[in-house]
């Protein structure tokens, strides 16, 4: 296995278990616990998570923002399956907005047997993926590019955005909570979200069980902004309460 592909599980369980030990790491890996340390040691210094005497923990920090390679990794099935769900969604025709979250590429998986779509986004990854897709138009928002997000951003991207009046827009967020109401950690970003949702007929929040009850360091909108909520895994009666009094529809992908 290469360094890199370990340090991505080494995350992944960080984020689920909240912490990791380098015993155990090295166990399962079939590394040296030297190895390990220094997986630890890179990462750290990414800003993904603090070392500990034996191991390390998450960072909890709000304003840190998981490289693409790592967010794509994160609960991947849960996305997928939230992917499939919104698909079913989206009519031939319409007109849609995507963001560069590692959710909307899972849309786009199930967009691809679709007619006569036109598709928006300020993904470079999305832009390559759906590029030879017959049947989806696709047009790039430009912008200045956020390597480590494979995005599009700035004034120009909001600007094109914000040229057009699209039926769907499919945006996600790092954190949803009720007091807080919906985040992420780049401020570039999150005008560039922005803007989708102020140009859309309907807004599709796409968010996998991991970012309830967490907030983020910039506010993208208050609850109130979203028409419907996609998420993998049934949710408190008190956050299905607090959807439905945003006049917001709540969808379980199955």
């Amino acid at each position: 296995m290469l360094a890199v592909e370990r340090r991505k599980i080494i995350i992944t369980i960080i984020e689920e278990e909240k912490s990791v030990m380098v015993t155990d790491l090295s166990k399962n890996f079939g590394v040296t616990e030297e190895t390990v340390r220094r997986d630890l040691e890179k990462l750290e210094k990414q800003g993904l998570l603090k070392r500990t005497y034996g191991g390390a923990v998450i960072n909890e920090s709000t304003v840190q923002e998981l490289p693409f390679k790592i967010r794509e990794v994160r609960n991947k099935e849960g996305k997928k399956c939230i992917g499939k769900m919104v698909a079913e969604y989206i009519n031939d025709g319409d007109t849609i907005l995507l963001d560069s979250s590692s959710t909307a590429i899972q849309v786009a998986e199930f967009l691809k047997n679709r007619n006569k779509l036109t598709v928006i986004t300020n993904s470079v990854i999305l832009l390559t993926k759906l590029a030879k897709v017959d049947g989806i138009t696709v047009i790039s928002t430009g912008g200045t590019l956020r390597e480590g997000a494979m995005s599009l951003v700035g004034s120009i991207s909001q600007n094109t955005i914000q040229n057009y009046n699209v039926d769907v827009a499919v945006v996600c967020c790092k954190g949803i909570h009720k007091e807080k109401g919906i985040t992420d950690s780049n401020e570039q970003e999150c005008e560039v979200k922005k803007s989708m949702i102020e140009v859309a007929d309907k807004v599709l929040l796409v968010v996998d069980n991991t970012k309830f009850d967490k907030k983020a360091f910039v506010k993208i909108c208050d609850l109130e902004k979203v028409d419907m909520v996609f998420t993998d895994k049934k949710l408190s009666q008190e956050w299905e309460e607090t959807i439905y009094n945003s006049k917001g529809e709540l969808i379980y992908c199955t």
